[in-house]
């Protein structure tokens, strides 16, 4: 979706289009993307002269004379295209003015979200879309956005897209800010200080300014016009880069979700802050992952292992069935581990089938449990973790890492015939490949107190950011 720096430059490239030219007439094909009665839009701006473009946030205004105004909201792909008139239309064209150059602009719209309205200069501004419109970052307070939210609730990406409080920045701005700001997408609103919200601001104004200056951003199939680009997704150091490394901290970002949009973070720079810290812990096996677990057990923290969960899936009648049927197996009442495990060695290229089919029942648990928990910290293990993509669970990662001959003494203690066949086995669990996306390594080549001691210092770490 165009954000403020493009429809910035929509704003600047149109003035030069428009400004001085008489509206000579108007084709809509796309009546429904007139906010109002289109015919009274056609016949009343029919003969009437721009005088100027402004903006108001993500809000084109169009000033003509006679004192009307046109509002457009170009949404998730709306453009303007100026063509001669001897032109074919633009592929997606909704709406057409005609100009008195022999020019004509185009309005358009491949997804038909973006909207034109009809007003004039007295009621333009107290509209619904522009009058509960916050202030835009460049005239924002921080003391009054700090006033404003100190019962807020909401994870503070989704408080800055909602443009009541401020106006102006959308899903790439937002975590370019955040990021700058080392703020966690997250962290909840009225735990967000005075001084982070100056930090907010200030970044906000400085990454708005310098994309206005490069045009905007070019993202995906968003251009602002007709052979026209942004500049600014060059400069971009966060959004849309899940699996780079962090220039700061080197850490590895992460993707998750905020409210169903995509989110950017870095687990080394933006720690969340406050209730609940929802954990992810994996790491290779014989690492020592239980007595992780058992040590934040007896901290009280929920403790989940989806070890359990899948005991559970192999106990109910449709995971049994669905086995049964996709690896012509015979199970009855409960899904061996030890055969299908057997079975999976013979077969291997079973092993992403059955992934398929129980890693979306383990996710879905997974969500059901850390929804309905009542805990501050709730710490999750998964062996899989990251060969599963569960990573956007979670606010934060640890990973137990150990050495070879450390885990092969280990797992010679619990099964010496099969100590390393498991070993090869779990080398498919991709911890080494992932394990810069984790917050807090843990190498637990030692023993059992030291390890203790390290959960300890990771627990008051975590304790800390509670609010």
């Amino acid at each position: 979706m165009p954000e403020l720096p493009e429809v910035e430059t929509v704003k600047n490239v149109l003035s030069k289009i428009v400004i001085g030219h008489k509206i000579l007439s108007i084709e809509i094909f796309r009546p429904q993307q007139i906010d109002g009665d289109a015919t009274t839009f056609k016949n009343t701006l029919e003969g009437n002269t721009f005088i100027s473009l402004s903006r108001i946030g993500k809000y084109l205004i169009f000033h003509l004379t006679n004192n009307l105004v046109i509002i457009s909201h170009l949404r998730m792909e709306g453009k303007y295209f100026e063509y001669l008139e001897n032109e074919e239309n633009s592929k997606y064209c909704k709406v057409v003015f005609h100009l008195d150059n022999n020019h004509k602009l185009c309005y358009d719209d491949s997804r038909c979200f973006g909207i034109l309205k009809l007003s004039n200069e007295d009621e333009y501004l107290s509209l619904p879309e522009l009058g509960k419109l916050g202030p835009e970052p460049f005239n924002a307070d921080p003391q009054v956005l700090y006033n404003k939210t100190r019962k807020n609730k909401n994870k503070i990406k989704t408080a800055l897209l909602d443009q009541t409080l401020m106006t102006g920045l959308g899903n790439i701005y937002v975590d370019e800010t955040l990021y700058r700001s080392h703020i966690h997408p997250h962290t909840k609103t009225y735990l967000i200080t005075l001084e982070e919200w100056k930090t907010i601001v200030e970044n906000s104004c400085k990454v708005l300014s310098r994309a206005i200056e490069l045009g905007g951003s070019t993202i995906k199939s968003y251009h602002p016009g007709k052979d026209i680009d942004g500049n600014f997704q060059t400069e971009i150091k966060i959004y849309g880069k899940s699996g780079n490394s962090c220039e700061k901290c080197g850490k590895t970002y992460l993707f998750c979700k905020t409210n169903g949009r995509g989110t950017t973070f870095c687990p080394g720079c933006q720690k969340k802050k406050g209730t609940p810290i929802n954990i992810g812990l994996t790491g290779v096996i014989a690492s020592g992952k239980s007595t992780v677990l058992e040590l934040f057990k007896t901290h009280g923290y929920e403790t989940i292992s989806s070890d359990e969960i899948v005991n559970n899936l192999y106990k109910k009648d449709e995971v049994i069935h669905k086995i049964n049927k996709s690896f012509n197996l015979s199970f009855e009442n409960e899904v061996d581990h030890k055969i299908l495990r057997d079975y999976l060695l013979t077969h291997p290229k079973d092993k992403k089938r059955l992934e398929s089919i129980i890693h979306p029942l383990v996710k879905k648990d997974i969500i059901n449990i850390l929804s309905t928990s009542k805990s501050e910290i709730r710490i999750v293990e998964v062996p899989l973790l990251f060969k599963a993509h569960f990573e956007d669970l979670f606010d934060t990662l640890i990973v137990v890492d150990v050495n070879e001959e450390t885990q092969l003494y280990r797992l010679k203690h619990r099964n010496k015939d099969a100590a390393i066949l498991m070993q090869e086995i779990n080398k498919g669990n991709m911890v080494k490949e992932n394990i810069n996306k984790a917050e807090f390594i843990i190498q637990n080549n030692d023993n059992k107190e030291e390890l203790k001691k390290e959960i300890e210092g990771i627990i008051y770490t975590l304790q800390s950011r509670l609010g």
